[in-house]
């Protein structure tokens, strides 16, 4: 177990172990892994992302879950620095096929802890995939992966700790 914000995870989402093969991006999005040399030493992503552009998905960064079961806790947590203030979305889709999203808005060129509750997370009002059962309670104890973007128009960069399920 890790402890992030101060708490234990319960559940690790993704750490970044091995390497770059559980984390996809469009060809315009540079991923690379760094240690956090500041605080753990743990292995970091790093993304590069273009100006935002007529692609709304263009920009997603997936993460393929080590764990899919969350339902041992109550909220998701990473720490995040972006070299520019930036709102940062992330989604995902739980066992009833329901599209999940939830923004952070990151101060930029600090390191920022982040911690979303799932009381506070709801369906994307703006995408639902195919046969998705809006009418459930979420479900989390099916999730196969996380994904995340930058919301604002400009290009930048941000790195983002391992992402993990709190109590």
């Amino acid at each position: 177990m890790v402890a992030i914000l101060g708490v234990m995870a319960v559940v690790v989402i993704q750490s970044y172990s091995a390497g770059l093969a559980s984390v996809r991006a469009s060809a315009d999005v540079k991923l690379s892994l760094q240690r956090d040399e500041a605080s753990t030493n743990e292995a970091v992503l790093s993304v590069d992302y273009p100006a935002a552009s007529g692609n709304p998905a263009g920009r997603d960064v997936w993460c393929d879950a080590e764990t899919t079961d969350w339902s041992a806790g109550k909220a998701i947590a990473f720490r995040i620095k972006a070299d520019h203030p930036m709102r940062l979305s992330m989604s995902f889709i739980d066992r009833n096929g329901v599209a999940y999203t939830a923004w952070v808005d990151v101060a930029g060129r600090a390191w920022q802890d982040a911690r979303i509750p799932f009381a506070a997370i709801r369906p994307n009002p703006y995408f639902q995939p195919p046969g998705s059962n809006t009418k459930a309670p979420l479900d989390v104890s099916a999730v196969a992966r996380i994904g995340f973007a930058s919301q604002d128009q400009q290009a930048g960069r941000f790195t983002i700790s391992r992402i993990v399920v709190l109590d």
